[in-house]
Parts: structure tokens; sequence; C-alpha cells
């Protein structure tokens, strides 16, 4: 048998309350007229977000965007070409935003279900960085072992020092390139079942504001 994933959903929530803030400087965390903040578009490609893969949805505040991919499908186990062990999918996100200000993201949260063999690691990685400043980038990413047979709910906080902020004096384009992984050991590791994210993976990426 192989592992696979069935689907994956990533919303991005241009501001999050909901997320618990980290102590950080207040200067870090400002308010923003929610009014003032809306997706103006997006862009993807992948080998996990083929073309007409992708269904999106906005809310009518324009303040948050659902990504429902069909096509997220990493494999693993006897008879699978190792190349099925990867996806990914490189979103181009453009964001207005008032301005004089600037934001980072700082965690994200995934939840969803999953059901891990023994011997088999799964990894979900984002890496994100803003148009024009491909050498300032930030890291959130999870990785959990077999056995595992159970929901999940996994938050990444990427430190204070390491937040990587939008420029100053333009709605710069957010680039975000997600990543799903995965590895066994021994490469005889499988199942009956395999591994199924169950409905969606929710990736809800907390959002912090500052004046520049």
């Amino acid at each position: 048998m192989k592992y696979s994933i069935a689907a994956l959903v990533l919303g991005f929530f241009a501001a999050l309350s909901a997320a618990a803030p980290a102590p950080t400087p207040a200067d870090d965390n400002v308010d923003v007229d929610p009014a003032q903040v809306y997706l103006e578009g997006i862009t993807y490609a992948g080998s996990g977000c083929k073309a007409g893969s992708v269904a999106i949805s906005k809310a009518q505040d324009s303040k948050a965007l659902t990504l429902a991919f069909d096509s997220y499908v990493p494999s693993i186990g006897p008879g699978v070409p190792f190349i099925d062990r990867r996806k990914n999918c490189n979103l181009n996100v453009k964001l207005h935003y008032p301005g004089g200000h600037q934001y980072t993201l700082y965690q994200i949260d995934y939840t969803g279900y999953t059901n891990l063999e023994a011997g088999v690691t799964a990894n979900l990685q984002s890496i994100y960085w803003f148009a024009g400043f491909l050498n300032q980038r930030a890291t959130l990413q999870t990785t959990w072992e077999g056995p595992f047979a159970d929901n999940y709910d996994f938050r990444n906080i990427i430190g204070h020092d390491a937040w990587v902020w939008s420029p100053c004096g333009a709605s710069t384009a957010l680039n975000i390139d997600t990543q799903f992984t995965l590895a066994n050991n021994p490469s005889s590791a499988s199942s009956s079942d395999g591994l199924t994210i169950d409905h969606t993976i929710w990736a809800i990426y907390g959002v912090r504001w500052r004046r520049c």
C-alpha cells in the first residue's frame, strides 16, 4: 500500500484575532483598520497545486482567503516513485493594506487528522518572504512520526528576532512556499489505511502589524 494525502485546505487570515499574541514590544502589535485590509489577488503553481486543482473562496469582507487543494497528494511505499514523496505549492498573495504599516506572519496552526504507521514521518512546512527580499525568509514547520492515528493540532511560533516584515512604502506581494514531505524507515513501511489527512488540513497564519 502507499501513503497518500487526500486534500489540503490552507486558510490565510489577513488579521487573526483568535491567535494568542506572543510577548513582544508594543510597537510590534498595533491595530489596523480592517476596512483597509483586503486581498487583491493570488496566483499559485507547484506539484501539489496544478492548474485548475485549487478552489479559491474569499470572505465578503475580503480579509480571509481559503484555498482547497485536490492534488496535494504525496505518496510513499513499495513501488511508489521517489519523486512522489514530496509535493509543494508556491503561492503569491497580493494583500492591500494601509500606508504607513507593515505586517509579518509570526505563527501558524495546523489542524487535521492523520494515520501514520510506525516508521513513517511526515513534515509540513511553510517558508515565506516578500517579493524583492528573497534573502529575508522565515520558516514554519512541524514534523510528526508514526505510529499516530488521531486528530492533531500543532502550533508553530517564530521567535520575535526572526520575524520578517513587509517593506514600508508599498503593498508588496507575499510569497509562501508550502511543502508536504513523507519519509519511511524501513522502506517497506506501509499500511492498509495509508497516511490520510481526512477532509482537510487547516493552516492558519497569525498576522501582526506595526507602524513604519
